[in-house]
């Protein structure tokens, strides 16, 4: 059924960006990622930079840009009103909310655009009644996954207004995939569907019998969608012009993750991750697959670790005869030859991995579950840059339009950020941070320039070495976090294993970590810091835990 569009949509009188105005801007933006290998990067070389910051009242999740409109799904959990959902547009060059428009349900979808339009999918990760107690059975088949209403929408790419809606019994959080007026949808009831995307009229539809969770389809050569489905976890091709399934292929040991993780496509092959093992004892495995087949062409055991709560697993991205996941197990992005399934690195985060990469010729984006977003050299795994941005960052991607890279998270916030400041320890203070005048403000700059400044027999090492743009960023460097000195100062003298630690103390125990010999109360260089430090503490909540920690039992950093 379809049902014709009779909401507004929310506007801001504001100007709508259009293609001729950014050129880097894609037109469409096709399923997750835009493209068939799952990377999201378009006109790297382009000089855009620009940097802002838009926040929602709920989190926020895939986003996608075309003609200048980057489209953001929430997935509820709205602070204001928990029964709000919205997708939001927001002008890619200034960070202003263009429209946005309230939906029947949670969405963790990429906004697919095309035509003008943008396509939408609303559902829960939930199940009730006997679909509950099934699906803890690795052997059910046909089981319904979602509660409360779900739906298949098509909206207005400019205003937002509803043009059509389908309804269905099982979620629709998969990202959709367009094709020549085609829209292909694989959702929670275990159903495949083929729409007329101009419409909404359903061309057909084929039960496959496992229910799609987050996994999203993609489109192959000679119209064969893939889909990755649960109970049994297999993958399946579709043949589009006959409805036919091609083939199907268990994934055998997988209890979980490959209903979660988008499918890549590239040279002839299918890249899926999965949880193998057991719940006790779970393992990620990346999965390669002949796409003509079927047949698994090889099987690689990531490695262990605890099993979250909400089982979302990364998507690989396929590029240049490699393959990029990351595991919300381990905590390691990995990179393997696409052919020889050989490991070629890994790299440790602060936290899981469950979201996707953006790999450019020169750096790899990604970001983690602890907030962090780094950037990797693509070719040995090496850390050339990270920033903190404190938000979840869970089965996403980062959008790269030029030298801009655009990152939602789950503090409902949507960042564009100019990609060079993630390579550079030369950044300035918040410009919310006011400087006095007079005597304190001369002193401040004293401490500011100790700070900078390279420790006598510290092995050209300063402050800055460990806690970077003069200690007001939170980062992550050689496999230690080394938080943000905001607020820190004003949380001591301090009780640490059962001993008083002042700010002195806590200063001369970083010189010393850094090789340097400690000052004595009356130094001036120690007033000067302590005074800087309690300035980086005027105005921002107490830093409780500022406490340097170290990752996986590394070195590094200052303690």
């Amino acid at each position: 059924m379809t049902i014709a569009g009779v909401w507004g949509a929310v506007w801001a009188a504001r100007p709508v960006t259009n293609h001729a105005s950014f050129p880097g801007s894609p037109r469409q933006f096709v399923k997750y990622a835009g493209y068939r290998n799952n990377n999201p990067v378009f006109d790297p070389d382009l000089n855009w930079r620009v940097h802002w910051t838009f926040t929602a009242h709920e989190p926020l999740q895939q986003a996608s840009i075309a003609n200048g409109m980057i489209y953001v799904s929430g997935d509820g959990g709205n602070r204001q009103d928990p029964w709000d959902n919205r997708i939001y547009a927001v002008d890619a060059r200034t960070g202003h909310l263009l429209w946005s428009r309230r939906l029947n349900n949670m969405s963790m979808t990429t906004p697919v655009v095309a035509a003008n339009m943008v396509f939408v999918g609303t559902g829960t990760q939930q199940f009730q009644g006997q679909n509950l107690s099934r699906e803890n059975r690795l052997d059910s088949r046909h089981i319904t996954r979602g509660t409360g209403p779900a739906a298949i929408w098509a909206l207005n790419a400019r205003t937002g207004s509803v043009l059509w809606r389908y309804a269905t019994r099982g979620e629709d959080m998969p990202s959709f995939v367009y094709s020549h007026d085609h829209l292909y949808c694989a959702n929670g009831q275990g159903e495949v569907y083929d729409f007329n995307a101009r419409t909404g009229q359903l061309d057909w539809s084929r039960s496959i019998g496992s229910y799609v969770s987050m996994s999203s389809p993609v489109l192959g050569p000679h119209g064969t969608l893939y889909v990755s489905g649960a109970h049994p976890y297999a993958i399946y091709a579709i043949n589009t012009r006959n409805h036919q399934i091609r083939w199907r292929r268990v994934l055998p040991h997988v209890f979980a993750g490959s209903d979660d993780s988008g499918l890549s496509y590239a040279a002839g092959r299918i890249a899926v991750e999965g949880t193998i093992g057991s719940w006790q004892h779970p393992e990620s495995a990346l999965f390669c697959l002949d796409a003509r087949t079927g047949a698994i062409i090889y099987r690689r055991v990531l490695g262990s670790g605890l099993l979250p709560t909400d089982i979302e697993v990364s998507a690989p991205v396929i590029v240049h005869d490699r393959i990029y996941v990351g595991s919300p197990l381990t905590g390691q992005e990995y990179a393997y030859d696409l052919f020889q399934g050989k490991r070629l690195w890994s790299f440790t985060a602060a936290g899981p991995i469950s979201a996707s990469v953006a790999v450019t010729p020169h750096t790899l984006y990604v970001g983690d579950e602890r907030g962090f977003l780094y950037a990797l050299d693509p070719h040995d795994g090496r850390e050339r840059g990270s920033r903190y941005l404190s938000g979840v960052m869970a089965a996403d991607y980062p959008i790269v339009v030029g030298k801009t890279l655009y990152e939602p998270d789950e503090n409902g916030q949507l960042f564009a950020i100019d990609r060079a400041k993630l390579l550079t320890r030369n950044q300035h203070h918040p410009p919310t941070l006011p400087m006095p005048a007079g005597i304190l403000g001369h002193r401040i700059r004293e401490g500011e320039a100790i700070f900078m400044r390279p420790w006598r027999g510290g092995q050209g090492l300063s402050c800055e070495s460990c806690h970077i743009a003069g200690g007001t960023l939170t980062t992550y460097q050689h496999g230690v976090v080394v938080p943000s000195l905001l607020g820190a100062a004003a949380g001591y003298p301090t009780v640490v294993n059962g001993q008083v630690r002042t700010l002195d103390e806590q200063i001369n125990r970083c010189l010393k970590s850094m090789g340097g010999a400690p000052l004595s109360s009356h130094d001036p260089r120690l007033q000067a810091l302590n005074v800087y430090l309690r300035w980086l503490a005027s105005g921002w909540p107490v830093a409780l835990n500022h406490q340097v920690q170290p990752i996986q039992g590394t070195g590094g950093g200052c303690q």
